[in-house]
């Protein structure tokens, strides 16, 4: 089986990324047993402008487009997501989020916390700047206490996170969820579950010719 080695870039702030988590395992759950979807979370920092202890949700609310919640509820119903609003007091800083997501090896677990981050914060409103939820919920997953302390006591991590945005920034990725595809071809923004099936089985396809030449 064809296996397609995918960076979902997203941050955990971003609404638009729950929905892109949410519809891409619908898609790795269509293409089993056809085509096998190895995803692996990658950070990206959203607004800059938000630093440690976050930003009062009415003083963010001002910066959103007009039309945005409809667009956001619509989509989410599709997933079968709900945005609670209401739930939100702040918007966090979302960088150690991302650092804990870089310290744990194993791929699957990643998956699940980042999944777990993004209910916690779109429907229960959790804090998921806080040491203390980061920490749980990742125990909930087994990761490893030399792990966990690594993420509580140390800066470990927080670099290969900055590089990795860096760089994004560098290859004009604006915009968030993105896909890569096989660590070349850029899927940028929220798409139809289709049209990135559309292009997942293109790379598939060109795997194909070149394990044939």
């Amino acid at each position: 089986m064809i296996t397609v080695h995918i960076e979902f870039i997203s941050d955990f702030i971003c609404p638009w990324c729950y929905i892109g988590n949410a519809r891409l395992i619908r898609l790795r759950e269509k293409l089993a047993g056809t085509i096998q979807l190895e995803i692996v979370p990658k950070p990206y920092i959203l607004y800059p402008h938000i630093s440690k202890g976050g930003l009062l949700k009415e003083h963010f609310a001002k910066r959103t487009k007009p039309g945005m919640g409809r667009s956001l509820k619509y989509e989410a119903a599709r997933e079968s997501l709900e945005i609670k609003y209401k739930n939100i007091e702040r918007i966090p800083y979302s960088l150690e989020a991302h650092q804990l997501m870089a310290l744990i090896p194993d791929n699957t677990v990643k998956n699940k916390l980042a999944k777990r981050i993004f209910i916690n914060y779109f429907e229960n409103g959790q804090d998921i700047e806080s040491h203390n939820f980061l920490i749980e919920e990742a125990k909930k997953l087994g990761v490893d206490k030399e792990t966990l302390g690594r993420f509580e006591f140390t800066d470990e991590g927080l670099e290969t996170c900055q590089a990795f945005i860096k760089q994004a920034k560098e290859d004009f990725i604006n915009i968030v969820p993105s896909l890569r595809l096989d660590h070349q071809f850029l899927i940028p923004g929220l798409q139809e579950i289709d049209v990135w099936e559309k292009y997942i089985r293109r790379a598939a396809e060109i795997q194909l010719q070149k394990n044939d030449k």
